[in-house]
């Protein structure tokens, strides 16, 4: 397996992490993060409360993508990885679509970070904490697109 295809996978393994614990929590939890949260939901509103207000907040958007990113993508990166691994051309037309749902709730999303309320206490932070959430599906966009690498049928 190319080095390329080595990383994709890890960081679909670390994603699907993040969307199967941070994300369905914030799914499932209607308004804002409660402050007396115990374990993984304690350190989500730790964070939260620490860097990332709007996500203490969890208005109803938020909740609506972090339900998507929890219930859609988080099995699709599992599925990713597999066909990664396993060399499956198969995978194509959904990584694709992937990466417009991704970037156009990425833009979402730190446009709200950028000019909504309530604003991060450091951008600088929030930009490098999302910034592979932008990276990752620009990088699969060239992994897919035509022109690049393609698997054995």
């Amino acid at each position: 397996m190319p080095w390329y295809d080595r990383v994709l996978v890890g960081w679909a393994l670390l994603f699907a992490t993040t969307s199967f614990v941070f994300d369905r929590a914030a799914a499932l939890t209607s308004g804002p993060l409660d402050p007396h949260a115990t374990g993984i939901h304690g350190a989500f509103y730790w964070y939260a409360s620490t860097y990332d207000p709007l996500i203490a907040l969890n208005p109803l958007w938020l909740q609506i993508v972090s339900g998507i990113s929890a219930f859609v993508f988080g099995p699709f990166y599992l599925t990713l990885a597999f066909a990664l691994v396993r060399r499956r051309a198969w995978i194509r037309p959904v990584a694709l679509a992937y990466c417009v749902a991704m970037l156009y709730s990425m833009v979402l999303f730190l446009g709200v970070h950028g000019w909504g309320e309530p604003r991060p206490p450091s951008l600088a932070i929030a930009v490098g904490v999302y910034t592979p959430y932008v990276l990752f599906p620009l990088a699969l966009l060239r992994r897919f697109l035509p022109g690049g690498p393609v698997f054995e049928k």
